[in-house]
């Protein structure tokens, strides 16, 4: 994730780590909101889904991102998408970037 990360970064991402659901809200409410959400490879499935819902309650429309578990998608019209890469590689970092190029300025 660190490769990722910096690329985030290079691209002119401001990036908080969060490594729980606690942190989580405290970077998201603390930052006054984010542009996206993602989740990283090694992030068990239950607290992936935990924070993303956690957040969504305060923000529905927080586009969600993930290398790692696959979240549940609750409606047809879903801002959740799964990359299929590793977060460090070309194709990752270049999967992602292509994807929050799409997003809408929030």
């Amino acid at each position: 994730m660190q490769a990722l990360l910096g690329r985030l970064t290079e691209a002119g991402f401001g990036v908080d780590v969060a490594r729980d659901l606690a942190s989580a809200r405290t970077v998201f409410f603390g930052a006054g909101g984010h542009h996206f959400v993602l989740v990283g490879p090694d992030v068990a499935p239950g607290l992936a889904g935990a924070i993303v819902q956690s957040l969504r309650e305060v923000d529905p429309e927080l586009p969600a991102i993930t290398f790692g578990p696959a979240l549940e998608r609750r409606s047809a019209r879903s801002r959740t998408t799964a990359v299929g890469f590793h977060p460090g590689s070309r194709a990752g970092v270049g999967a992602l970037l292509r994807f929050l190029q799409t997003l809408p300025e929030r």
